[in-house]
C-alpha cells in the first residue's frame, strides 16, 4: 500500500464556532461546515492547515448536546485519516486482506471513498481516496473551498462529488 500522507485528524469540540476561531487564529482557513453524516446531532467543519494538510472538527448542532460525553471526550481524536491513491482503493479490501489487516468494505461518502480500519490499540483509521482527483497542479484546498462555496450556493447539506467536479472545472479554466 503506498500512502500519499496523513489526511486529516477528526478531534470532537464543545463548541463549533469557538473551535474553528481558535484554530483561525493559528492560521488555519475554515473550508466548508456540513451536517455529520453519521450522527445528525453534530456538525463537521474542515479547516485546512497549509499545503496538503487539514484539520475535519465535529461538534453539537446546539446547546445541550452532549456528543463529547458520548464519544471519547473533548479533545481527543475520533479517527485519522491517511491519504491513498484512488487506483489502490479499487483493490483496498483484497490489498488488506492479503497484508492480513481486516478493515471495512469501500464506503462512499460525498466526494471521499473511504475504508475504515483499527489499528492493535483500536485507534480507528480511516484510508481516504477522493472520487474526482483534481489535476496535477491544481491545489487541493482550493477545490474544496470553492467545491463548499457551490454547496452552499445550491442550498445543499453536504459536499458532494459533482460539487468537487464543478469546482475542478471552474479552477481549470
Amino acid at each position: 500500500m503506498e500512502l500519499r500522507g496523513l489526511g486529516y485528524p477528526a478531534i470532537i469540540c464543545k463548541d463549533m464556532q469557538r473551535s474553528i476561531e481558535f484554530y483561525s487564529k493559528l492560521g488555519m482557513r475554515h473550508l466548508y461546515t456540513e451536517p455529520n453524516r453519521d450522527d445528525t446531532e453534530s456538525v463537521q467543519a474542515l479547516l485546512h492547515a497549509g499545503g496538503d494538510a487539514y484539520l475535519l472538527l465535529v461538534g453539537p448542532t446546539h446547546e445541550g448536546v452532549r456528543i463529547a460525553e458520548a464519544s471519547l471526550g473533548v479533545g481527543s481524536m475520533q479517527y485519522l485519516t491517511l491519504q491513498v491513491s484512488a487506483d489502490f482503493m479499487d483493490q483496498a479490501y483484497f490489498e488488506l486482506s492479503t497484508a492480513g489487516v481486516r478493515g471495512s468494505e469501500e464506503i462512499r461518502r460525498g466526494y471521499e471513498r473511504l475504508v475504515f480500519l483499527e489499528d492493535p490499540d483500536n485507534v480507528l483509521i480511516a484510508l481516504v481516496a477522493w472520487s474526482t482527483e483534481p489535476p496535477p497542479g491544481l491545489d487541493r484546498a482550493e477545490v474544496l473551498a470553492r467545491a463548499g462555496e457551490i454547496k452552499d450556493a445550491a442550498g445543499a447539506p453536504f459536499v458532494e462529488d459533482e460539487h468537487i467536479q464543478q469546482a475542478i472545472a471552474a479552477l481549470s479554466r
